[in-house]
């Protein structure tokens, strides 16, 4: 037995894209962020900026204030911003 298609997916269009968009650019925001050093028994600065995902693996306190958009290429495997790899898109 043959049933009609619904209507919803006939009257329904494919997306389009924006003419001026760069259809392969992914940016995150990666923040700098407060670990507990054990050492000196204090909260210090982790020496390099994570997105939200990698400071909460850590347990630290991300610094919301110090948000930059950079090219998600610019970071490692763990969610960890690099450098070397790029400027941020402020």
């Amino acid at each position: 037995m043959k049933t009609a298609p619904s209507p919803e997916l006939q009257d329904a269009q494919p997306a389009t894209s924006t003419p001026n968009a760069e259809p392969n650019a992914q940016y995150v925001t990666v923040y700098t962020f407060y670990v507990y050093d054990h050492d000196l028994g204090k909260p210090v600065i982790y020496p390099r900026m994570a997105t939200p995902a990698a400071i909460a693996k850590m347990r630290g306190k991300m610094n919301e204030d110090s948000a930059w958009v950079v090219d998600a290429s610019s970071l490692d495997i763990e969610g960890f911003y690099s450098e070397s790899n790029g400027k941020p898109r402020r």
